[in-house]
């Protein structure tokens, strides 16, 4: 009985799951988000404008000075969480850094969310020059996170037991309710942590951690010492944190159930998926306290807190980063315009952040009003409202292009800050707004190295969830008009027939211009012609790739003569990138080849396609010096194996170290073993293909596609040809892959007939290798070992240890260590290569569609099995 394939195949599970998850953690997001905004309204429609002005008039300096001091204080412990993260990760890490790491991590992970991904972004870019690895700053991320997360709800039981009665009002559940929550939570823990204590082993990585075997794995944890500090940082942390909103109250409820509601507020942010936990966190107070507070009083101290301990951080944090990497790049002038850092996207996010101003000051009034009504007309006042409210959907569109270092989209954003910064002053002299915007076109001119892509902003792949966020965002904008101007009775006229100088239409007429331009936007990118996934490459792309491998350093770039795979050239057509697809994976074959000045923006143009069709970007084979392109592009690199590689400047066959091989060229020679080179186009391809056949047939294998070629004489014509004779007869072959450059050589197929003399292949490489040296190549490569230098220490990634055991243990499917052993031979020295791909389950399906592609399937992969 026939069955299918993908019907069976546990990744396509994976694969669907892959698919979805975005749009399904999107449509959960949107959701929360949604009904924060439905709760917000319902709880605030009491109030008006003139409420939340006095409310801001009563608040005193002292209680602002207050609120400062203690979000100084809780950031001063986010800095001890950096601390014990490097004490758990076993790093050492100078005071300085780990301040800047800390205080930018954290003020980043705070606005943005998902801290462990945009801290753990920072930590790299910052710590990575401190010689730690991604495992370590993996490690960091991921301790600070889960400290935080496996804390506070023991906090947040502590302190309802503490107070079960205000708890029981606060949180409108009855006194057995809230006994049987806490005191479940606190028996959680203490179970844990018998069950831990009987699963710790006798090993420890590091004086701060412990090892625990769970089931199958073990784990590292912080020791009882270290956890004992963490939970004393966090705790101080939570109380410094809740401080600052707290001290903006007018009445101060009960400290310990506010702490207790003020945890539940954040952990139910976090958990929403909203960047940082906006509407959510407001309706939970909101609700909690709305009974007891003034509302109006409520909901200043929310935004004043808003203000002080995520906003100013922010902003500190991004004027640091920005310091640093200028500092660096100062100091290092030779650095290349590629080597950009974490410049562009800070300034994407200064970028986006601008533009959320200039849409909502657009509701606000202006300082000074009366001189701008005094002197400007109130139809120039009226067009600079609707012109900021367009200029601020752009400039949120244009963060996308920023971060993805288009030069037309930097030069766009400094033109539109430039006009928004007028029109900040004309609308109603808002000197602020515009300082802010002339600072950072300013910074964006400094950092005009760091956009260094020339592609066309018509290409500009946005994605759904961009506009999802962009409409999310005038959403709340019409919502915060609705709420200023509740109390104005314009409900039954329509917006264009009010008079033009009341603020209400000229917001109204914000808004909707805003979503009209944003609309036609979305339609434009939905309906505009999208480019082709995949083409067979012509004879003049054919050969326009061929002058730039022959001007290359990268013998490998010959496969792209092979026609199977497409071909993407950069705008200048000095270098191109060779993929092919398979299921939703774009699999790109090796570095880009060509000029390496223009590989990073390539590497950008080969994301920019995947975005367009929702693939997923795959490098296969890539180098580590190119590593820091890719995860520039937010990939994630897994070790595949080592090339062996043999430097033909210190290979000498006549010292004592290959005498072997020695031996080997000199008895080969003796039986009648000869290497016959022919140029391209003159090899006897009649005769070559017997041999191929045979070598195909005694494999029971075919022809292998993407990171090999085939036997084609329209492939074969490009290459060398180097054979080996026998009697006068050819028994073996191999086309070479070289370039004018005299740099590197290698070898594509290598095919050989059956009961060849026993040192054949030997006498073969010695050959080739001696044939490179009188060139004056400097590199000859035998290809990579698939799975050769994996770790299977405790601490390496998960795949890495599997891939180690496979090479070990897989001789039944593919000889890794026979390969290996004769590799070294030759070798004199071992480079590794990796996959980038995206994080998540993703590197799993796209090793699975690479070797799909390699096999040309699933009756390549059992032929291969059973050869």
């Amino acid at each position: 009985m026939k069955i299918s394939t993908r019907k069976v195949l546990p990744w396509q599970l994976i694969e669907y799951f892959t698919r979805y998850r975005q749009f399904i953690a999107l449509l959960f997001g949107l959701s929360i988000f949604f009904i924060a905004l439905i709760v917000c309204w319902h709880l605030l429609k009491a109030i008006n404008v003139n409420e939340l002005k006095r409310a801001i008039h009563h608040l005193s300096m002292s209680t602002i000075l207050f609120s400062c001091l203690s979000a100084i204080g809780s950031y001063l412990m986010l800095i001890c969480y950096e601390w014990s993260a490097a004490r758990y990760a076993g790093v050492k890490l100078k005071p300085a850094t780990i301040v800047l790491g800390g205080i930018c991590a954290s003020a980043i992970g705070n606005a943005i969310g998902l801290s462990a991904l945009s801290g753990g972004a920072v930590r790299c870019r910052l710590y990575f020059k401190q010689g730690l690895t991604t495992i370590d700053v993996a490690r960091m991320s991921i301790f600070v996170t889960l400290s935080l997360g496996f804390t506070l709800p023991l906090l947040a039981a502590i302190t309802a037991l503490i107070h079960p009665k205000n708890t029981m009002l606060a949180l409108h559940l009855s006194a057995n309710s809230v006994w049987i929550i806490a005191c479940s939570v606190i028996c959680f823990y203490g179970v844990l942590f018998i069950f831990l204590q009987n699963k710790r082993l006798a090993e420890k990585p590091n004086n701060n951690t412990q090892l625990y075997q769970l089931f199958r794995w073990s784990i590292r944890l912080p020791n009882l010492r270290l956890a004992s500090y963490q939970f004393i940082i966090t705790l101080f942390d939570a109380i410094l944190a809740g401080a600052v909103l707290y001290f903006l109250l007018p009445k101060h409820p009960d400290f310990a159930t506010f702490i207790m509601i003020y945890i539940l507020a954040l952990v139910a942010g976090v958990l929403s998926h909203v960047p940082g936990g906006v509407g959510v966190f407001e309706a939970i107070m909101l609700a909690a306290f709305s009974s007891e507070i003034n509302i109006a009083s409520l909901t200043v101290a929310l935004i004043i807190y808003r203000i002080i301990y995520i906003l100013i951080p922010l902003i500190l944090a991004a004027i640091l980063l920005l310091i640093n990497e200028g500092k660096h790049f100062l100091t290092a002038p030779q650095v290349k315009e590629t080597e950009t850092g974490i410049a562009a996207p800070i300034m994407a996010a200064a970028v986006f952040f601008a533009g959320v101003v200039m849409m909502f000051s657009s509701v606000l009034p202006g300082f000074n009003h009366h001189l701008v009504s005094t002197f400007i007309p109130s139809k120039i006042v009226n067009i600079a409202h609707l012109i900021a409210s367009l200029i601020g959907v752009l400039c949120i569109l244009l963060a996308v292009g920023v971060r993805r270092r288009l030069y037309f989209a930097w030069g766009i954003s400094i033109i539109l800050l430039f006009l928004g910064s007028i029109c900040s002053l004309l609308r109603g002299l808002h000197w602020i707004e515009a300082s802010v915007l002339l600072i950072i076109a300013i910074l964006l001119i400094h950092f005009k190295h760091a956009f260094y892509r020339k592609s066309r902003l018509s290409i500009l792949p946005f994605s759904i969830k961009s506009f999802v966020i962009c409409f999310c965002i005038i959403a709340l904008f019409v919502w915060l008009i609705l709420f200023i101007y509740q109390d104005i009775p314009y409900s039954h006229d329509l917006w264009w027939q009010f008079e033009l100088d009341s603020r209400v239409p000229r917001a109204l007429r914000a808004a909707l211009g805003s979503f009209i331009l944003l609309s036609f936007i979305m339609l434009f990118w939905l309906f505009r012609p999208a480019p082709p996934i995949l083409t067979q490459p012509k004879q003049n792309e054919l050969n326009k790739a061929y002058q730039i491998i022959l001007d290359s350093k990268q013998p490998e770039g010959g496969l792209a003569m092979s026609g199977d795979k497409s071909l993407l050239f950069n705008e200048s057509q000095t270098a191109f990138i060779m993929y092919a697809k398979r299921g939703r994976s774009m699999v790109a074959l090796y570095d880009p080849i060509g000029n390496s000045t223009d590989r990073a923006s390539l590497i950008w143009t080969f994301r920019d396609l995947c975005d367009q069709h929702n693939l997923r970007p795959v490098f296969y084979q890539v180098k580590a010096a190119n590593l820091p392109f890719y995860m520039d592009i937010g990939l994630r690199t897994i070790k595949l194996g080592e090339e062996a590689l043999v430097n033909l400047k210190q290979f000498d066959l006549s010292s004592k170290d290959y005498k072997d091989l020695r031996y080997t060229w000199n008895r080969g020679q003796r039986d009648g073993l000869s290497l016959v080179f022919y140029s391209p186009g003159t090899a006897p391809l009649d005769e070559l293909k017997a041999v191929s056949d045979a070598w195909l047939k005694s494999k029971h294998a075919k022809e292998k596609q993407f990171s090999l070629g085939s036997f084609s004489e329209q492939y074969l014509n490009n290459f060398t040809i180097a054979a080996i004779k026998y009697e006068g007869r050819i028994i073996a072959f191999v086309n070479l892959l070289e370039t004018n450059q005299n740099y590197s050589a290698s070898i594509d197929l290598m095919r050989v007939v059956q009961d060849i003399p026993k040192l054949t292949m030997e006498f073969l490489m010695v050959g080739l290798i001696l044939h490179y040296q009188q060139k004056d190549f400097k590199f000859f490569s035998l290809g990579m070992v698939p799975l050769a230098g994996m770790q299977r220490r405790r601490g390496a990634p998960m795949i890495q240890r599997l891939g180690a055991l496979v090479f070990r243990r897989g001789g039944r499917f593919y000889n890794f260590q026979g390969l290996r052993r004769f590799k070294e031979k030759f070798a004199t020295h071992w480079e590794p290569r990796y996959m980038a791909a995206p994080a998540g389950l993703d590197p799993l399906v796209a090793i699975i569609d690479t070797t799909m592609l390699i096999s040309g399937g699933i009756t390549g992969l059992k032929k291969n099995k059973r050869s």
